[in-house]
């Protein structure tokens, strides 16, 4: 367990209970490394009643409840998380359970604020993706494209994990508006560093016909 996180807990931690407050978090990270969220959450939901302002409990708790599809509870605890440590870092996952549960007015401004905090750009381009899906959902293409190619950065000098997730979003929504040349550009910039990606090849392999 990170020195932060024990630092946190420990401050937040009722007398007498910071032991079994690290043993319910790190059985938490546990669960949630082994693929069963729900138990995570049960876990968490425990910590939380022991020590409900510890930042540490409250995003890792809004965390395993995002991982377990319960956006309301994800979002809820992300919010609280941000407002304990006025950190910007989690904003693509309260993007995401903004836009899960009805709040996608909020999406814009997660976004703008991770981008304004220089969060890591992997958790930007995630917000990024949010936010063009919450315009897609409304049913402007054109504008949740301009959120990519305006922000995203789809011409980098130097290519990392993140850009064929962005290239894809953008290739999709360049088919759905019936630009077949420029969606094949970016399938084709997926395929040409990412082996078996989603079902981009087959993707290209259509718009080549």
């Amino acid at each position: 367990m990170a020195k932060a996180v024990i630092a946190d807990l420990r401050a937040a931690a009722p007398e007498g209970g910071l032991d079994d407050l690290k043993r319910a978090v790190g059985a938490a990270g546990e669960a949630l490394a082994s693929g069963d969220p729900v138990r995570a959450c049960q876990l968490l939901a425990w910590a939380k009643l022991l020590a409900p302002r510890s930042a540490a409990v409250r995003e890792a708790y809004g965390i395993a409840s995002y991982a377990a599809g319960d956006f309301e509870t994800a979002h809820a605890e992300l919010v609280t998380y941000r407002r304990l440590t006025q950190r910007q870092d989690q904003n693509h996952l309260l993007a995401d359970s903004a836009r899960a549960t009805d709040k996608a007015d909020k999406v814009a401004e997660y976004v703008e604020a991770m981008q304004a905090a220089d969060v890591a750009p992997d958790r930007v381009a995630e917000g990024l993706i949010v936010l063009s899906g919450t315009k897609a959902d409304r049913g402007d293409l054109r504008g949740a494209l301009a959120v990519l190619e305006g922000r995203g950065d789809l011409s980098p000098e130097r290519v990392r994990w993140w850009h064929p997730r962005l290239w894809y979003v953008a290739g999709d929504l360049c088919e759905r508006m019936g630009d077949r040349e420029q969606a094949r550009g970016y399938f084709a910039a997926v395929t040409s560093v990412a082996e078996d990606f989603l079902d981009a090849d087959e993707r290209l392999a259509r718009l080549e016909e």
